[in-house]
């Protein structure tokens, strides 16, 4: 009895151990290449992994089994790796620490098996993080490549406090190098592991600086479908263009119908004779003066047409209570909502990118909490007809380009609540 007892209980803690890992399942990404749905326009990526002393952080998140920054960043850059399709694909797999950079996989064609008894080989060091030097390797490394290439660094991007560490500065002149002799065949992905606010904005910095470039946080990267979406972003080459976001400030007007869209207006059609269908309008920092369209069609020909223009609500920086002009756009949305009795509305809180994720996701949904108790305590609206919902820092209406600078104009654009219009 004793020895099946101690069985168990070692059995108990290797699967708590490494059930995290085990119970990936990547999504099979073979069918969209096959269908050409996912079109491959990356011809090469090289990971630039960060082993430095602050990786031996905990990952500052609580789970079954606690990990460092390290252990997560590994398992992230092995669910990626797991959930690349069957291509072509040259790959290779730098790491960065101390003074040094060392190519643990030398840029070849992908051998998935060999590339995660790479990663697998990386361990903790303490020293410091000399990013701009990978970097610069990496340009070396790809020098030569055919096609388009893809940079992927997976690092906290933090600073240990008192210590020459990562020389931010350093690290830009590095980039800007880069992007120059590269341009738009390369495209920079950034994958923040732990929440430490001078690392998000480094990342932030570090696309911001490239012809195409993506950031995001290892969480966001955890689910199956999370990763296979990320993927897709690296294989098709899809890295926002954060050169013309900033040029042009992209106005955003999306609809999500049931049918097709007609023409390049905010129309979404609903047939009468599917009463559980649903067009959901996504109206997008809309200006008071622009009315967002939502037609209603039956099988005759005649068409009743509905005209709703919500009006966004705006908030102070690190806020969720109503400013007075936010509260009198409530009032004309109140009315608006009397006058049209079936339209149901999600009110979608958002926020400005300075901020953890964490901090941001609960912000905006205090937003879009405030605004829905204000339409059913001011306005005799009932709660069946409203739902709410946070995105965060997601979605911005406006790209920062400084998040640091609290109260730019595009941090007041991006601090805000929309309506999106559920037609029933």
């Amino acid at each position: 009895m004793r020895r099946i007892g101690y069985g168990i209980f070692f059995l108990l803690v290797f699967s708590l151990l490494f059930s995290g890992c085990a119970t990936f399942r990547p999504v099979d990404l073979n069918p969209q290449m096959k269908s050409g749905q996912l079109v491959q326009k990356t011809d090469n990526f090289i990971v630039l992994f960060d082993k430095s002393a602050s990786m031996s952080v905990l990952h500052g998140k609580s789970m079954v089994n606690e990990a460092t920054r390290l252990i997560h960043a590994k398992d992230a850059a092995k669910n990626m790796v797991a959930t690349i399709p069957e291509t072509k694909l040259n790959a290779g797999l730098r790491t960065f620490w101390g003074e040094d950079t060392a190519l643990i996989y030398n840029m070849k064609p992908l051998v998935k098996e060999e590339y995660t008894k790479a990663i697998n080989s990386i361990e903790n060091v303490n020293h410091r993080t000399p990013m701009a030097k990978a970097i610069t390797s990496a340009g070396v490394d790809l020098k030569g490549a055919a096609g388009n290439s893809a940079i992927i660094i997976v690092s906290d991007f933090s600073e240990i406090p008192g210590m020459d560490d990562i020389r931010p500065e350093a690290v830009m002149e590095a980039i800007t190098k880069l992007n120059a002799e590269y341009g738009d065949k390369l495209c920079v992905y950034a994958i923040q592991v732990g929440y430490a606010l001078d690392g998000k904005e480094l990342s932030e910095r570090i696309v911001q600086n490239v012809e195409g470039g993506y950031t995001v946080n290892a969480d966001k990267l955890v689910t199956p479908a999370a990763m296979g979406a990320f993927v897709e972003k690296v294989i098709s080459g899809n890295c926002s263009r954060y050169k013309q976001l900033v040029a042009k400030p992209p106005e955003t007007v999306v609809i999500v119908a049931a049918e097709p869209m007609v023409e390049e207006k905010a129309v979404a059609a609903v047939s009468e004779t599917k009463a559980e269908e649903k067009a959901v309008a996504v109206v997008s920092e809309t200006k008071a003066e622009e009315k967002v369209v939502v037609a209603v069609s039956g099988a005759k020909a005649e068409a009743k047409i509905i005209i709703l223009a919500f009006e966004d609500v705006h908030f102070d920086f690190d806020k969720s209570t109503l400013k007075p002009e936010a509260q009198a756009i409530l009032k004309r949305n109140i009315q608006l909502m009397k006058d049209s009795p079936k339209a149901k509305v999600r009110i979608a809180g958002y926020t400005s990118a300075s901020g953890t994720d964490a901090y941001n996701q609960k912000l905006s949904e205090r937003r879009a909490n405030a605004v829905q108790e204000y339409l059913v305590n001011e306005g005799v609206i009932t709660r069946d007809r409203l739902s709410t919902i946070g995105y965060g820092e997601a979605n911005p209406a406006m790209y920062e380009a400084a998040p640091k600078e609290l109260y730019s104009k595009a941090a007041k654009a991006n601090m805000r609540v929309l309506f999106e219009i559920i037609v029933q």
